[in-house]
């Protein structure tokens, strides 16, 4: 009976010794992070049978027991993976914000004030000084959007830069669990290393705040670690690796792809989560949208001034040339295409009508019997170009395929995207800025066709008159008489007609009649008045947009995405603290919990010390009584 004291009371002894160092190891480490509170699991020892009765034999410590719920942990993750987008989301727009706010508003203020030089030119259409000032506007409004269209440009390239690191971080967060996963094999028990596990989970937590993470068991020792919709990263003590490869068809616009031994699967970064859901959604979509607004902006402020230069005489009595780059300039058109490399075909994309125009990329393709392009909604629509060379429009552009497209190619077609760097003030001589309108009051319109001189001759008066039902039109002098019998309208090119050469686009309605006088007025200064009209004419957005409101609609759109981007983020950090609460529920450390346990094992310890200085007192006891 002795003997059964002592043992009972060694067992006592030890398992409150366990009980004792592993609440010492949690008041240690309750600063430590993503440590997970330990318990001592106690078990009864198996009875001992005798004389029909069933007799107790202690106690023993079955196992160390972490804290933790699959399901809390789980939403963890899941909150953080949400709270990390939001909040990289939000550092995003709000850089964008103040470029929007300060380097980008410099444009439409250059703009205004090239309208105040305008106005000011006009009331001395022949100062040469006013002429200069002009220009000079005109260098800083092409200065300023060639700058804010450098700042995007790198933006994306800082965007590329934190995209790299960010994935040799998730890669090395991949090899570091595999050694985990490796060392848990070498761990006696299966693996039930609690330390260890530790740090398996606080891997995950950060691999969260990049992507989208479920964790799976492989086996009793090792786990699977998938990321975004599926795709593993780490399996057992094999960790894939993740890599950026050439876009399709844009080799510029990198993707996410994951190397599994000799295979290479592209990722969607669509469905990827976190941090790296946000980077690849700022540099695929919203720079591009800025971009985009910006090259709009550009081009109907660039082109309806050369426009109107076309429609004036400048100093010297020649109709006027273009003063910033011509947005229809082979070389320009040509730019808006990215054709596939080893591809011989040519395309180019031809601004049309400047109301229709809309930013964003298109896609066109061909699949051996039908041209199919894909407009910037996602929407897909079947395109037949007819003609020599071939073209079709679409939201006021026409693309011309002046080479054929080959089976399968992609080509994509950005109208609008690079209209900011490629702008330039050409004109240099202030002579060249055309004052005097060519359009005489006789000129009766309600259509929207564009007509413009292309090259002045002997014949300085006459009226260009649409038939009733627009089927014709006709020149005549400017009393009527016929000098060129009627053609077909809308004309296939440029007209000549004494000397003199225009162009009359689709648009005019019957009866319309444009008048001209290519006489030269000293002081007329009929044309600036339409260069200072530009200021707030709608020429934007089917007529509801001037171009400065391209602007401030932009400037509109990314305020109101920042605010739905604080109130995530806002919404997120108080999911991710509610998270983190369930978890430190069960897995955190609490200090006067621990200070009671601490008392409570003592006690113990010492109760079952005393049942072992019993059975020795009762064992010398026997042994004295034999004697």
């Amino acid at each position: 009976m002795a003997f059964d004291l002592l043992s009972l009371g060694s067992q006592g002894v030890l398992t409150a010794q366990r009980q004792l160092n592993t609440t010492s190891h949690n008041i240690n480490n309750v600063n430590t992070e993503g440590y997970s509170r330990q318990s001592v699991v106690q078990e009864t020892n198996d009875p001992f049978w005798s004389a029909g009765n069933n007799y107790g034999t202690g106690v023993h410590a079955a196992e160390v027991r972490r804290g933790y719920d699959q399901f809390a942990t789980n939403e963890l993750n899941l909150t953080t993976t949400n709270h990390s987008y939001a909040t990289e989301r939000d550092g995003q727009l709000e850089r964008l914000d103040k470029l929007l706010a300060n380097s980008a508003s410099q444009v439409p203020q250059d703009m205004n004030q090239w309208y105040d030089a305008v106005k000011a030119m006009a009331d001395s259409p022949s100062d040469l000084g006013a002429r200069k000032v002009v220009l000079e506007k005109a260098k800083m409004v092409a200065a300023g959007l060639n700058d804010t269209h450098r700042v995007l440009a790198e933006q994306k390239d800082v965007t590329n830069d934190v995209l790299a690191k960010t994935l040799n971080r998730v890669n090395d967060i991949g090899r570091e669990l595999v050694e985990i996963h490796e060392a848990l094999l070498k761990t006696p028990n299966g693996g039930a290393d609690n330390d260890l596990m530790d740090k398996h989970q606080t891997l995950i937590n950060e691999l969260s705040t990049y992507t989208k993470v479920t964790v799976t068991r492989k086996n009793t020792e090792t786990f699977n670690v998938l990321i975004g919709t599926g795709h593993t990263l780490v399996s057992g003590t094999h960790a894939s690796e993740l890599k950026m490869i050439d876009g399709d068809p844009d080799p510029q616009q990198t993707r996410l792809a994951v190397v599994a031994g000799k295979s290479l699967k592209a990722i969607s970064s669509d469905d990827i989560g976190g941090k790296l859901a946000s980077l690849f959604e700022y540099r695929d979509k919203t720079l591009p949208q800025v971009m985009d607004e910006l090259g709009k902006m550009a081009v109907g402020f660039t082109d309806s001034v050369n426009q109107l230069q076309s429609q004036g005489l400048d100093l010297n009595g020649r109709v006027g040339e273009v003063m910033f780059t011509d947005v229809n300039a082979p070389e320009v058109a040509a730019s808006r295409a990215l054709i596939p490399r080893g591809s011989s075909a040519q395309v180019s994309v031809y601004i049309e009508d400047l109301s229709k125009l809309k930013g964003g990329e298109y896609e066109l393709g061909f699949n051996g019997s039908q041209h199919t392009l894909k407009l910037p909604d996602g929407s897909t629509q079947t395109v037949i170009p007819s003609g020599i060379p071939p073209s079709f429009s679409v939201d006021g552009v026409r693309i011309e395929i002046a080479a054929p497209i080959a089976n399968g190619d992609k080509i994509l077609l950005r109208p609008t995207r690079n209209a900011g760097r490629d702008v330039q003030a050409v004109m240099t001589d202030p002579a060249k800025i055309a004052a005097q309108s060519y359009n005489s009051s006789a000129t009766q319109t309600q259509g929207k066709a564009a007509f413009a001189i292309t090259s002045a001759g002997p014949l300085r008066e006459f009226q260009v008159a649409v038939s009733p039902d627009a089927s014709q039109f006709a020149v005549l002098d400017m009393q009527g008489n016929v000098l060129q019998p009627p053609l077909p309208y809308p004309p296939n090119g440029p007209v000549a007609v004494g000397g003199t050469s225009f162009t009359l686009s689709h648009g005019a309605i019957g009866g319309d009649v444009f008048a001209v006088n290519l006489n030269a007025a000293t002081g007329d200064n009929g044309n600036l008045i339409k260069m200072q009209d530009l200021q707030n004419m709608k020429v934007m957005n089917q007529g509801r947009s001037s171009v400065i409101d391209v602007y401030e609609g932009l400037n509109t759109e990314m305020g109101v995405q920042r605010a739905s981007a604080a109130r995530l983020k806002e919404v997120g950090r108080q999911e991710k603290e509610a998270a983190q609460s369930r978890v430190a529920e069960i897995s955190g450390v609490n200090l006067d919990e621990e200070a009671a346990n601490m008392m409570k094992f003592q006690q113990a310890y010492m109760a079952s010390s005393r049942i072992m200085t019993v059975a020795n007192e009762t064992f010398n006891t026997l042994l004295n009584a034999a004697r």
